[in-house]
């Protein structure tokens, strides 16, 4: 038998309980509901309290809080529309009790069949009169008997929940605002530091997963043909299942594809894409099916859309707020500038990098060296230096060392330059001072640093310290020197110069071991035996 309850307006004030004071120690918005059920299941006679807030998004009911016998079984619970009594509550803004929801073919059992018992709803109520969703009570597996006086009770501590629940989301929306915009400003200020495209979207992701709830994070290019592939991914690393997830998703998109789905929408529209409640396609991989909300915006360059940057929900659909929406278009923003920036920055590096080159290779035609000297030696050097370990900053700064090494050289004069005999004591020390002239004169070049200036200046010291101009030993030559020194020395040997024919691999390498110790860096010689045994003949000139 379902009863229909008449309540006056004006319900008037319980006196043995102040239900204002809930409404001042709440905590939080969730507390103000677990103070509610937790109130609402000692004051009446019900086996389980529980309070359904309406998603309209997904147009369910969904358990948010629940005290009592059944409580843990129900909390989470989603209920679509129909599925359940508290439907009839929201639909009437009124209280509502059932005296048997056994015999009710819309309850719904927590304990997945019917059971006997009581049900009791009343709606829960912002303090401007908007309906939040439902309180109810039940008294399955129980003799106990609700009534009007629980009715009144229960819609008296649903108004106040409702009050205490309002107050603290509104709070906690702003506070979350707050903090979004904050870690926005911090996001902006570190991309700005960032030189390397992966590093700025694996921030970008980290703050987007920290603020947003959803379980995965990735970045997709797309490039000048259409075609789309996974740049990167992100999950939470203690989560095994995050963890598996990503495997299926880096699997499925690593190769180039054509863009469809939601990636086309992306496209077609030229905005995000927000999707609360998604279903795989039928012909998706089963784990695809865990996939639940999906939220992806474009990155551009210019006008163009070169790339996506998105967030998966697994298995429980998550609502996709305007503000969320908002903040990841700003997010892509961000990224876009800081991509720009960077790949502004390596066009002007390669730029750098193409003029310089093309000063080593005049530089080597005046000096009478051999026609691919400096790219012979930039590139032994750079092989030499990662076997030794160097970070990708020293490497360009050698490669920029190996280009401009003999810079200096323009100041001295052809006949001694190209003189085929021996050179006299004077003009030996001419010839010595082109390190300490090259590294004056890039000292003005802001462009250049120091690094590379040490190895024009270095690159003739000897290990032992007899070397010029600084009489440097050991290391106190700066490592890059030390390192270009014996590529240098090996490629003058099996070049041919005006003043001698070129030597064979194997002379140059016999030649190079008897200076192992006194001319050069012992471990650096040795790295070189071992890098370049077996290149006998590669390099004749």
């Amino acid at each position: 038998m379902t009863v229909e309850i008449n309540l006056p307006a004006q319900l008037g004030h319980k006196p043995e309980l102040d239900l204002q004071t809930m409404v001042f120690l709440a905590q939080s918005a969730d507390d103000a509901f677990e103070r509610c059920v937790t109130l609402a299941l000692q004051k009446t006679r019900a086996t389980t309290v529980v309070i359904s807030l309406y998603c309209a998004e997904f147009d369910e009911l969904v358990v948010v809080a629940a005290a009592g016998q059944r409580a843990v079984a129900a909390l989470g619970r989603r209920l679509p529309r129909g599925q359940g009594l508290g439907w009839h509550v929201l639909s009437t803004s009124a209280p509502y009790l059932v005296e048997n929801a056994l015999n009710n073919g819309q309850a719904h059992f927590v304990a997945g069949r019917p059971r006997p018992g009581m049900y009791l709803g009343v709606p829960l109520l912002a303090p401007d009169g908007q309906m939040l969703g439902v309180l109810s009570a039940d008294t399955t597996d129980s003799d106990e008997i609700l009534g009007a006086a629980d009715a009144r009770f229960l819609l008296l501590l649903g108004q106040a929940a409702g009050v205490a629940y309002s107050r603290w989301k509104a709070l906690e929306d702003a506070q979350r605002s707050a903090r979004q915009y904050q870690q926005l400003a911090h996001l902006s200020a570190q991309l700005e530091t960032l030189a390397q495209p992966d590093d700025i979207a694996r921030e970008a992701l980290k703050m987007l997963l920290a603020l947003s709830e959803f379980d995965i994070g990735a970045t997709m290019t797309l490039d000048e043909h259409g075609l789309a592939r996974l740049g990167l991914i992100q999950g939470d690393e203690d989560m095994t299942d995050v963890q598996d997830m990503t495997d299926v998703i880096v699997a499925a998109l690593k190769n180039m594809h054509v863009p469809r789905g939601l990636l086309a929408e992306i496209i077609e529209s030229n905005r995000s894409v927000a999707v609360s409640s998604y279903c795989a396609p039928p012909e998706s991989p089963p784990q695809w099916m865990r996939v639940r909300s999906i939220l992806a915006a474009p990155l551009r360059s210019g006008q163009r859309i070169v790339g996506f940057i998105g967030l998966l929900k697994l298995d429980t659909p998550r609502v996709i707020p305007a503000e969320l929406v908002a903040l990841l278009d700003m997010v892509a923003a961000r990224v876009d500038r800081a991509q720009e920036r960077v790949g502004n920055f390596e066009q002007m590096r390669q730029m750098r990098e193409a003029a310089l080159r093309s000063v080593g290779r005049v530089l080597e035609g005046r000096d009478g060296e051999t026609f691919g000297h400096t790219d012979r030696v930039t590139a032994m050097a750079v092989r030499l230096g990662q076997a030794l370990g160097l970070a990708d900053e020293a490497l360009q700064h050698l490669r920029w060392g190996a280009y401009l090494h003999d810079i200096g050289k323009v100041t001295i004069s052809d006949d001694i330059l190209r003189k085929p005999g021996p050179l006299t004591e004077q003009e030996r020390s001419l010839m010595q001072k082109h390190v300490i002239v090259g590294d004056h004169m890039l000292r003005e070049e802001i462009l250049v640093p120091r690094e590379v200036r040490a190895i024009v200046r270095s690159h003739h010291e000897r290990w032992d310290g007899a070397g010029y101009p600084d009489g440097l030993a050991a290391e106190k030559i700066p490592l890059l020197a030390r390192i270009f020194s014996v590529v240098d020395v090996y490629d003058a040997l099996i070049s041919k110069r005006p003043y001698k024919p070129a030597w064979t691999h194997a002379q140059a390498l016999e030649e190079l071991r008897r200076g192992a110790g006194s001319q050069f860096d012992p471990h650096a010689l040795a790295c070189f035996e071992t890098l370049f045994s077996h290149d006998g003949g590669d390099h004749d000139g």
